[in-house]
């Protein structure tokens, strides 16, 4: 009898939390198909609440940069630039494998930027003191997650 009372306990909080994790789309903090993006516009738009056309325009952001990486090379370019990294370490050439990792990562900080720039620009005013006090936050729990890494800060 204990069995069954532990099996139906362990199928209702299992059912339960499958139910909760297929929120709806505007519900849920990734949203469809769009991997960690979601997650970090739920942090960089936490307090804003968007008018629809303001949440068009963020779709449209999205879309285009999403048109942009492809026909960059997407996501082969970018392991192209990891395995090179990889190579150099394999060769046990730090300096050049560090060389690469901070060329990659300053790449990284300077699409983010731009990211964070096309948002705020269909902000209102109100809303980018908001989006900046978020950015703000990310980048000071980022810093303090890697410690001396030599990442600093990049500008709004």
């Amino acid at each position: 009898m204990r069995k069954i009372a532990m099996l139906a306990a362990f199928a209702a909080i299992t059912g339960a939390t499958a139910v909760h994790a297929q929120g709806t789309p505007a519900e849920h903090p990734r949203g469809p198909g769009r991997g960690g993006q979601g997650m970090m516009d739920s942090v960089l738009l936490k307090g804003i609440t968007l008018t629809d056309g303001q949440k068009t325009q963020l779709g449209e952001l999205r879309q285009a940069e999403r048109a942009k990486m492809q026909a960059a090379g997407g996501a082969q370019q970018g392991r192209g630039d990891f395995q090179a990294i990889r190579d150099a370490r394999e060769k046990g050439d730090t300096a050049t494998a560090n060389r690469l990792m901070a060329e990659q990562r300053t790449k990284m900080e300077a699409r983010r930027d731009e990211q964070f720039a096309a948002i705020r620009g269909i902000l209102t005013a109100e809303q980018q003191k908001q989006f900046d006090a978020n950015v703000a936050e990310m980048k000071q729990h980022r810093m303090e997650r890697a410690p001396g890494r030599g990442h600093k800060p990049s500008g709004v």
